[in-house]
């Protein structure tokens, strides 16, 4: 019998490290009306003098840009600068004219700057921004401190400058393609810790209460990466095998969290120096937790930001943990901070690198099959993405899948095309050290590849990086003549934007690429031969002189080229050999996965050899998937197994498979109650919830008062059901309390979804909400606005919510959100 393989055509839940989707994508497109001007000037130093009224959301600075004229006439320069009141502006210390409006200063120095002299621009200012600085927890209804029973917000101030938001709070040039030494010196509470850019030259104690912190650089970087960090902090300190000192601020009451968050940080390192052959090169290192991050982690030189929901404890670490984000911010210390692209269409650059080097370190740790288990997820994204549309990588269309994921793929398919890890690492080394500080362009890293290894790469660049789309193949092999040949043609569509363009012959829209091809025999030996495939059909030969017998057969073996499906008809014999024997983990999960609409009576054994051999938890998975519904009793068996398997990923495909529980399955499920995973309880709760309702009163009792992980998800869960079950008014009062502003927004955001599951709304949720729906952090705003579009629907609602927004006062960037949804 033979079975059609469709290989990739379902997502396969990614691993936890893949954080690229939720978590780290960011938008790079520019507001039009926040564009570059012309760059008459280049900076070489911005000196910033900075304090702040926090409550009041207040920014009061002095900011000292040294330049140097690019025109032999200087009649005007623009500084970016978003809403700022200027007290004071001046040119090598004498009053200049200027005018302000919402984007920026225009500065006249009035008698023409002399043409590439050394000048300096002072601007004292205040300002009370939006974007770019972030006051948390200043006017929240209950401030802290947090701890682990209240959850209460803390008192914060973090910046966030990627892609143009420095403007916001900063009155400089704010583009891309302008590398310069800052210098922050902060006065603040002398009870907390400030954290800035580059070595800290001195801490100074004054009379008033305060401290004032002074940060420098000592290379040049990009404005948009200047950094604030101020909250209350212990700092781990520690050093690198080179000596590098590396601080890391947590929380004090968080110190058991401190350990695994941050469990490799110098070992990254350390493997970086040695992965990609050039040192760190900057001066230090820090990271630091802030509380309502937008993203996952933000790589400002020399000092990460991350969201503190990565601040985890050991428990709460087998469901999201730091490793991954950790890894990808500090590979942009090289990628994205010493050498930077000059344009946003050249944000691949920094991305995709940091996403690739990120798992590259994963593989150090945790093995090769977790670091082709990511590759897959890769590949999954990437073909979801190109459903969509057929932007190509290097574009300023590009969207977060380009960026990240696909783009790590690609540079792993590099690394295959030159010949391996030893001539792309002497390509990448090459590249960065002759860009080392510098802005650069796509096509620097072309001429680097092609200089450093004599290859013409030019074709890559252009089916990979330049054009969109993915190829797509169909397979198919017959022996015949002493050779088993195998006919490849290339199914995707042909066009003019994918692929490689129309040359000697060639149609437009093909791919090029070196494949290789496996035959594997009965005795556990094999042939294997490397083919260029580049028409749109080609016939690929491997003797066979011997007349072996064939086991099974493989068309790019661990799945190196990225394609948006390998569409091959296999034997089911042959698949059951593959799934058990192949090498590489995404070789045998592939044969599971093709196994799909095989008959249970004939899979079934298969399935739990495979379950029983395999050691990876996708492949576990992929078979708990297909034995869930069969109620045959080794079946049963084996999902009784992964139930209790200490792989927590095994575990949970025990739960997110299941629809129904078996009777006699219904004690193992009840175990998950008291997993050590919280994502898991959340899990068996609904889940026993929906199976077994009449036992509810004692699920709730087994999980009562276990908060879980970040955003008090096993809490929030067991508060809806309580709700749900009882009606009794304490349960729902309590979610609305954790959607105000005093908890950070994963709990407020659990809390509001909580609430419409049950269809409970009061006017307290209401003010609740709209404090949320203009919050700049899309993953509060956006919960928040489903949520207050759900109940707005509702007719019963409608004009309650309508008379409370036209009832009270708003500032008019809170009205255009709200206004959004109410109307």
């Amino acid at each position: 019998m033979s079975k059609k393989i469709i290989l990739y055509s379902s997502l396969l839940v990614l691993c936890s490290s893949l954080s690229f989707a939720q978590n780290k994508t960011r938008t790079y497109l520019v507001d039009p009306d926040l564009a570059p001007r012309d760059h008459n000037v280049e900076y070489s130093h911005l000196r910033l003098n900075i304090a702040f009224e926090p409550d009041k959301g207040l920014v009061k600075g002095k900011v000292t840009l040294a330049f140097t004229t690019l025109r032999q006439t200087t009649d005007s320069i623009w500084l970016d600068g978003i809403q700022m009141t200027v007290e004071k502006l001046t040119i090598n210390g004498k009053d200049v004219k200027y005018r302000t409006d919402s984007a920026g200063i225009m500065i006249f120095p009035g008698t023409n700057l002399g043409w590439q002299t050394k000048d300096s621009i002072e601007v004292t200012y205040e300002c009370t921004p939006r974007k770019g600085i972030y006051f948390i927890g200043w006017n929240a209804q209950l401030p802290g401190p947090l701890d682990e029973t209240t959850g209460l917000t803390r008192k914060e101030i973090w910046t966030q400058g990627e892609g143009t938001d420095n403007r916001y709070w900063i009155p400089m040039y704010d583009g891309f393609n302008n590398k310069l030494i800052t210098e922050t010196i902060v006065t603040f509470d002398k009870d907390y810790e400030v954290l800035s850019n580059g070595t800290k030259v001195s801490v100074k104690d004054n009379k008033d209460g305060t401290k004032t912190w002074h940060y420098t650089m000592t290379h040049p970087h990009d404005a948009y990466l200047i950094m604030l960090g101020i909250g209350k902090y212990a700092i781990d300190e520690r050093k690198t095998k080179s000596g590098l000192p590396v601080h890391l601020y947590y929380y004090p009451e968080w110190k058991d969290r401190m350990i695994p968050t941050y469990k490799y940080m110098t070992d990254m390192i350390d493997f970086y120096d040695k992965e990609i052959g050039v040192n760190y090169g900057w001066e230090s290192y820090s990271q630091i937790p802030v509380q309502d991050f937008m993203y996952g982690a933000m790589e400002n030189t020399t000092a990460t930001i991350f969201g503190d929901f990565y601040m985890v404890d050991a428990r709460s670490f087998l469901d999201r943990n730091y490793i991954g984000v950790d890894a990808h911010e500090l590979a942009h210390q090289w990628f994205g901070d010493m050498v930077t692209c000059r344009t946003p269409s050249s944000m691949w650059m920094h991305e995709n690198f940091a996403t690739y080097y990120s798992a590259l370190f994963d593989k150090e740790i945790f093995g090769k099959d977790y670091f082709d288990w990511e590759r897959r997820g890769f590949q999954n994204a990437a073909i979801v993405a190109n459903k969509n549309d057929q932007n190509p990588i290097a574009s300023s269309m590009a969207g977060g899948t380009r960026l990240y994921p696909q783009g790590a793929f690609v540079l792993n398919m590099l690394k295959y095309v030159v010949g391996g890890r030893e001539m792309y690492n002497k390509a990448m080394k090459y590249y960065l050290e002759k860009h080392k500080y510098q802005n650069v362009e796509a096509r620097d890293l072309l001429i680097a590849f092609e200089e450093s290894t004599g290859m013409s790469l030019d074709w890559f660049w252009e089916e990979w990086y330049f054009k969109g789309g993915l190829p797509s193949y169909s397979i198919s092999y017959s022996e015949q003549n002493g050779a088993t040949q195998f006919t490849v043609s290339q199914t995707q569509e042909l066009t003019d934007i994918t692929g490689l363009s129309a040359a000697d012959g060639r149609v437009a829209g093909l791919y090029k690429m070196p494949i290789w091809f496996e035959v594997h025999y009965t005795d556990g030996t094999l042939d294997k031969k490397q083919a260029w495939i580049e028409k749109q059909t080609e016939n690929v030969n491997i003797p066979n002189p011997s007349a072996k017998k064939i086991d099974f057969v493989l068309f790019d073996p661990d799945n190196q080229v990225l394609k948006s499906a390998a569409t091959f008809h296999k034997p089911f014999e042959m698949l059951k050999a593959q799934a058990m024997k192949a090498d590489n983990l995404l070789d045998r999960l592939d044969a599971v996965e093709a196994m799909k609409a095989t008959d249970i009576n004939t899979k079934r054994n298969t399935l739990i050899d495979v379950y029983n051999k395999e050691s990876f938890q996708a492949v576990k998975a992929a078979v708990v998937a297909q034995l869930i519904s069969d109620s045959n009793s080794q079946s049963r068996n084996i999902i009784r197994s992964a139930i209790h398997n200490k792989d927590v990923a095994v575990r949970k495909s025990a739960l997110s498979n299941a629809k129904t529980i078996p009777a006699e399955l219904l004690p193992d499920y009840e175990t998950l109650l008291s997993d050590s995973s919280y994502d898991a309880i959340v899990s068996t709760l609904d889940l026993l919830n929906k199976n077994n309702p009449a036992k509810l009163p004692q699920y709730l009792a087994s999980t009562k008062g276990v908060i879980g992980t970040i955003g008090r998800n096993v809490e929030i869960k067991w508060l809806e059901l309580s709700a749900a079950s009882t009606n009794d008014k304490q349960y729902t009062d309590k979610l609305v309390a954790y959607t105000s502003n005093s908890y950070e927004f994963r709990t407020r955001g659990n809390a509001m979804d909580a609430l419409m599951r049950l269809d409970y709304f009061d006017t307290t949720l209401l003010a609740n909400l709209l404090n949320a729906v203009p919050s700049s952090n899309g993953r509060l705003s956006g919960p928040a606005t489903q949520v207050l579009q759900y109940f707005y629907a509702e007719d019963k609602w409608k004009k309650t919510i309508a008379d409370y927004v036209a009832a009270n006062k708003w500032e008019p960037w809170q009205l255009t959100a709200i206004k959004k949804i109410v109307n």
